[in-house]
């Protein structure tokens, strides 16, 4: 009986030894996180100085530009072996703010951050209303830093124009009169004797539209239409906002017109009594004002009627 008890225990024994440790499983952690990157990106903006003067030194927010983020995945997992690269993009607000959301760990990663570069116009601030100014490229930023998980991290820029060739809304303006008449041809009846003979005469035309274009307006920096009627004598005038001779950029030049205009050819009697003539069209009547610069007088620009084509 003794041995049978021995033999059961080293065999409970020899079981036990030759029994295999289990290995312990693994389980993969993913340290990583996110990390938010915000900003404001601003443009540079004419304002006056306060002494009478101006400064480009103002600022406004630079709305939809692109920014990009750019983290390697072998920085984000550094005990790894992948490869690539996580690419993240926002767009600035009409403010310039602008926010995104990227993946980091606790150790740190190195992100690109690139803030892209755009053409535009360097404008000027007038009580509060912003007015275009000439094109300008504003460049734009690459920059690398750290991010950690669960830390915000700012990254603002600010842009400053270049390639301007002045401030239009610096220049002082002022305003040049072109005036002139309009008329419309006629026969007229004249006697020499007994002898009644024609000939042609100008008849001033009331209530007529003409037209004035000059190729560049100082506040709108392109072309402008002004548009009056003629008076009970057929005469016009035009005030236009021009500015000073020698302004850099600024040729002022002026076109004048009456469109084409449906009528008679009438005949002007003796005795002093309208006759009316043939319906038909006067033609188109223009004429060209180089350099019409502040505070001159260009009169006598007169538009008449001549040329006639009957129905």
């Amino acid at each position: 009986m003794k041995n049978i008890i021995l033999l059961f225990v080293f065999g409970l024994l020899f079981i036990v030894g030759c029994k295999k440790d289990e290995p312990t499983e693994f389980t993969a952690t993913d340290v990583t996180g996110t990390t938010l990157v915000k900003g404001r990106l601003t443009k540079n903006i004419i304002i006056p100085n306060g002494a009478g003067s101006w400064t480009n030194s103002g600022r406004i927010g630079a709305e939809g530009i692109n920014v990009s983020i750019k983290i390697n995945k072998n920085s984000l997992y550094p005990n790894s072996s992948a490869q690539g690269a996580d690419v993240y993009s926002g767009t600035s607000d009409k403010d310039g703010n602008y926010s995104i959301t990227v993946r980091s760990n606790a150790t740190g990663v190195q992100a690109q951050i690139t803030i892209d570069g755009f053409s535009g116009s360097l404008d000027t601030l007038i009580n509060g209303t912003i007015k275009k100014g000439f094109s300008a490229n504003f460049l734009g930023s690459t920059k690398t830093n750290t991010l950690f998980v669960g830390q915000n991290y700012t990254s603002n820029f600010d842009y400053t124009a270049t390639q301007v060739n002045t401030n239009p809304n610096a220049i002082l303006t002022g305003s040049a009169t072109v005036s002139g008449s309009v008329g419309v041809s006629i026969v007229k009846e004249i006697m020499t004797g007994t002898l009644v003979s024609l000939t042609t005469a100008l008849m001033p035309l009331a209530n007529q539209k003409v037209y004035l274009n000059i190729n560049q307006d100082p506040l709108l920096l392109q072309q402008k239409l002004y548009e009056v009627n003629t008076d009970a004598n057929g005469a016009f005038s035009f005030n236009v906002t021009t500015v000073a001779p020698g302004t850099i950029g600024f040729a002022q030049n002026v076109s004048l017109w009456v469109n084409d205009r449906a009528g008679t050819r009438d005949t002007l009697k003796i005795g002093g009594v309208l006759k009316t003539g043939r319906a038909g069209v006067f033609t188109l009547q223009s004429l060209s004002l180089n350099g019409v610069y502040s505070n001159q007088i260009r009169n006598a620009n007169n538009l008449n009627y001549t040329t006639f084509i009957q129905d």
